[in-house]
């Protein structure tokens, strides 16, 4: 980890050394697909009656994104993503009799904001990095087929986060390419079910990749 930390600075600060490559000034559209960390809360999940202890949950998705040049090296940055994950555990030899699959699905949804130091390096390559603000929501499913109909539905978990992010888009063609992206994040998280309220401060990693395309001069 931190080889790879070492050599996104090191990245940066050739982006940093480089002029800005013509057409500075263009906007870029992203579609991508994500990778990241739910974080979900349920009281069914508690040893202890009337408590809502959380846990974190792998999940995948997409996002789109927008970066809006705001001068020669500066962008502001939008995006909207979606989050999946789905389990279905089947019985085995040693379940008793009557056992039915069990399944556990998670979904959620997040806007982020920020800004990005956005430098173009030679003619196809542009390098960003910079801060933002996340606002995520999402929630988890429990499904068991021993007793048909049988499910369980948390309520919405929200989560607050500030990150940092390290990206780069390379143009295959002169109004599209593919850009891919790192990042952390920190973040306050709450969590609300039949009176109980749980707290916490979660930290994750995320990343994506997809298609880019560029607008404008």
């Amino acid at each position: 980890m931190n080889r790879m930390w070492t050599a996104a600075l090191l990245l940066a600060a050739t982006a940093t050394a480089a002029s800005a490559a013509e057409g500075s000034y263009a906007n870029f559209l992203s579609i991508q697909l994500t990778n990241g960390t739910a974080d979900i809360a349920t009281e069914l999940s508690s040893s202890f009656n009337g408590f809502a202890p959380a846990f974190d949950h792998s999940e995948y998705g997409f996002k789109a994104e927008y970066q809006r040049m705001m001068g020669p090296e500066y962008a502001f940055n939008l995006s909207y993503g979606m989050g999946f994950f789905g389990e279905e555990d089947k019985p085995g030899n040693n379940s008793a009799p009557g056992d039915g699959a069990q399944k556990y699905t998670q979904s959620s949804f997040n806007f982020r904001v920020g800004g990005d130091r956005l430098l173009g390096v030679g003619e196809r390559t542009y390098i960003f990095f910079g801060p933002g603000i996340e606002w995520w929501s999402g929630k988890a499913k429990f499904e068991d087929e021993t007793a048909p109909g049988a499910s369980y539905e948390t309520e919405s978990v929200t989560r607050i986060s500030l990150g940092a992010r390290l990206g780069g888009h390379m143009m295959v063609g002169p109004t599209w390419g593919v850009t891919a992206q790192i990042g952390t994040k920190i973040g306050r998280a709450t969590y609300k079910e039949a009176g109980a309220e749980t707290t916490w401060w979660p930290s994750s990693m995320e990343g994506g990749v997809g298609l880019v395309f560029k607008f404008g001069s």
